[in-house]
């Protein structure tokens, strides 16, 4: 990758404050046709990419299911699930966020329901409706160093860590929040979110 391609994909978007939204399309559904990221490993960053790959390879050889949400995302789509989230639930009126170079968004409707509404719809459509925090704005996802995984499993499975050792996975819960696959994925520098159930799909190269 080139240096000015990876500025392109780790740069923030630029934002202002702006009354004039004239020009600008509604908030809604449609948006998250916009700007679209990628489920696919090879999108991520090389190293990060690797070791992913390799957990990916050692849970699916173990006979659990991995189901990928979300590897890069481009740095509008961050700014355009952030803000509908806190729409949503009304941690921000839609008059007060901030506009993005290039993300030609008006979140104010007509009234304040049909705003807020919007919003709702916009969560939906980017399937956040379990997310129990706000998308951050900027994130390692932005820099292809997080992954997004849905996973599970029944009854015992046996693990094999970055190391070659065998690890047999009674505890429960059967999915990404287990204690004893957290320690696995960390041996192949794959860390699960630091915050807990807040956001339970992801991991990424540091746990934030």
């Amino acid at each position: 990758m080139t240096t000015a391609t990876e500025k392109l994909r780790t740069a923030r978007p630029a934002t202002i404050r702006t009354a004039d939204r004239s020009n600008k399309e509604l908030s809604g559904a449609q948006w998250a046709q916009r700007f679209k990221g990628s489920k696919d490993t090879k999108d991520l960053a090389p190293t990060f990419r690797k070791a992913v790959d390799a957990f990916i390879e050692a849970m699916t050889a173990a006979g659990i299911n991995v189901r990928i949400s979300a590897t890069y995302r481009p740095a509008p789509r961050s700014y355009l699930m952030h803000w509908c989230w806190q729409i949503k639930y009304k941690y921000v009126a839609p008059e007060d966020v901030p506009a993005a170079a290039g993300v030609d968004i008006s979140w104010v409707h007509p009234t304040s329901t049909a705003s807020i509404e919007a919003a709702k719809q916009m969560v939906r459509a980017f399937d956040m409706g379990d997310l129990n925090t706000a998308p951050a704005l900027y994130s390692l996802h932005n820099e292809g160093r997080a992954i997004d995984m849905s996973i599970s499993w029944k009854d015992t499975v046996t693990v094999k860590d970055a190391d070659g050792k065998l690890v047999e996975v009674k505890t429960t819960p059967r999915s990404g929040m287990n204690r004893q696959l957290k320690a696995i994925g960390a041996s192949y520098g794959v860390k699960k979110f630091i915050g807990g159930a807040k956001d339970k799909p992801h991991w990424s190269a540091t746990g934030r």
